[in-house]
């Protein structure tokens, strides 16, 4: 099926009269993030648009009433859809808040609230469907930069931070900077929970919005000893040296020549006696398993099996093969079996899916010279 919108704003452009109110953006608690949402449509403005069709012109007044009473979190929504669905599978419209705003205005409509949902909810995940396909769009330097700060503004005044925590697995006497490899959305909590007194934080990730995400957040901080660092792993940052490297669920990603090439790299990076902390979970190789079964695919949430990386079968045995073999002394590997019935990686809330997976946790040191180097 193609896409509603078009690359063009030559034809019908993707605001009218009637987005451009933003309705439902007056007298909210964000000033700030509501004058980030309007510079966001702008911006689509000019670059998306809609053809010259009766179902282009339907399509475009289903998409201005969705403009017209949205609200400031769905830059984070739309964030979430684009550029980070791996770590955030589930993305839902507020259709609450878009209801009271419907109400508000007195919009009057031709269909029942059940199927103007659908269609603003399809045209909501078409849109970041589009942007994270086009490559132009998905790593446009102004628009990274709108959504990643965005995102680091909206967590600034909402100290919203729906993840694990990672400061759990800092070592309390950490005298030595540390690196988070692949930090992701977890970077903005790091960043947030980081002592001013400890030693530099090093966050590194190789995401434009993320990147920009994150400095733009460090620097809203305050904080001096916080550095992020723009890395395609499996290679690494050349000419630092660090007392902790942590690792959370990021070495999945790699195949297992990849992954050796890593560990290889982070046992140069550490000090001699420094740490490497691994979390890790096969739970995408199983959804992936699962996921032969068409009924089970079609629950899954859309565009999330397209964003998952096949594996080897043993990838907990032959990490902590790797882990060993390379040189490092474990002083610490646990895993557990986990089962669970879950709605998360759902379309449809509500709708649980099976889930099993195994998840383990690993404490390694890198040996001083002359004792395993």
């Amino acid at each position: 099926m193609s896409s509603p919108f078009i690359k063009s704003a030559d034809q019908l452009p993707l605001l009218t009269n009637v987005g451009r109110k933003f309705l439902g953006l007056e007298h909210n608690k964000s000033p700030e993030l509501a004058h980030r949402v309007q510079s966001v449509f702008h911006f689509l403005n000019g670059k998306l648009g809609f053809p010259d069709t009766e179902t282009g012109r339907h399509n475009q007044g289903m998409f201005n009433l969705l403009i017209c009473t949205v609200y400031p979190e769905i830059l984070i929504d739309l964030a979430d859809l684009i550029y980070v669905q791996h770590e955030r599978p589930a993305v839902y419209l507020n259709f609450d808040h878009i209801h009271l705003n419907l109400r508000k205005d007195g919009t009057a409509l031709s269909q029942p609230m059940e199927q103007v949902d659908e269609q603003l909810s399809y045209l909501f995940c078409e849109l970041g469907n589009l942007i994270k396909n086009d490559p132009f769009l998905y790593n446009d330097p102004e628009w990274t930069t709108l959504l990643g700060e965005s995102y680091s503004f909206y967590l600034s005044e909402t100290k919203n931070f729906p993840w694990d925590n990672p400061m759990e697995l800092v070592p309390h006497d950490l005298s030595a900077p540390l690196m988070d490899v692949a930090t992701g959305l977890a970077g903005f909590r790091l960043i947030h929970d980081w002592p001013k007194d400890f030693p530099r934080l090093v966050l590194a990730d190789n995401m434009p919005f993320i990147i920009k995400g994150l400095i733009h957040f460090a620097k809203q901080s305050g904080k001096k000893n916080i550095e992020v660092l723009n890395v395609d792993f499996p290679d690494g940052p050349l000419g630092k040296h660090f007392g902790c490297i942590l690792v959370s669920k990021f070495l999945h990603h790699l195949q297992r020549a990849e992954r050796q090439q890593f560990l290889r790299w982070a046992k140069e990076a550490l000090e001699p006696e420094g740490s490497l902390l691994i979390l890790d979970t096969d739970l995408e190789c199983q959804i992936l398993k699962r996921a032969r079964n068409p009924e089970y695919q079609k629950k899954l949430t859309h565009g999330y099996l397209e964003t998952l990386v096949e594996i080897e079968d043993s990838f907990c045995e032959t990490l902590i093969q790797d882990v060993r073999q390379i040189g490092f002394d474990v002083s610490h590997f646990d895993f557990h079996e986990y089962e669970d019935e879950t709605d998360a990686y759902s379309q449809l809330a509500g709708d649980n899916l099976s889930i099993k997976f195994v998840g383990l946790e690993i404490i390694a040191r890198r040996l001083a010279d002359g004792n395993g180097k």
